[in-house]
């Protein structure tokens, strides 16, 4: 976990100014800030969303059955982790976490991602999240925005 995007927030010199009203509000404002970026990142093919199937998905045996394992010739040996359905979104503090829990998520979609996955259209978490990092900072405004007219504050 050594790399990571940092959100500069507008309006946030309003909630410093009035922390004290805001400081039981603020974690779930965030949160609910953090939670919309993620499905904004995660919402993404190659992430959440599986690219397009390759050779390595049809028959001859072996081949990969997404969602099952590996198809050969007595069966499929039902090894696959259900990669796109296996991402998590947890908040410690203010800070919004991002990970799957799959053996092999670091090789599909992590920083030492191998190059044949994303040959294939795999896509790396943080390229992603750094791509998107103007419409997350939009969501992140939006949401300290709310928080500033719900206390009605300026």
């Amino acid at each position: 976990m050594g790399e990571g995007i940092f959100i500069e927030v507008k309006g946030l010199d309003v909630v410093l100014r009035n922390i004290d009203a805001l400081q039981s509000d603020l974690p779930e404002y965030l949160g609910m800030a953090g939670k919309e970026s993620a499905d904004e990142i995660l919402n993404t093919t190659g992430l959440r969303k599986y690219p397009p199937a390759g050779p390595g998905n049809a028959p001859p045996v072996p081949y990969y059955i997404r969602g099952r394992g590996w198809q050969r010739a007595g069966g499929n040996d039902g090894s696959s982790e259900k990669y796109g359905t296996r991402w998590t979104v947890n908040y410690r503090e203010l800070t919004t976490i991002i990970a799957n829990n799959t053996s092999y998520a670091h090789k599909l979609g992590g920083l030492d991602q191998q190059p044949k996955f994303a040959a294939i259209g795999w896509r790396k978490l943080a390229d992603v999240a750094n791509e998107k990092i103007g419409e997350i900072t939009k969501i992140f405004d939006g949401w300290i925005n709310k928080l500033i007219r719900d206390k009605h504050l300026s």
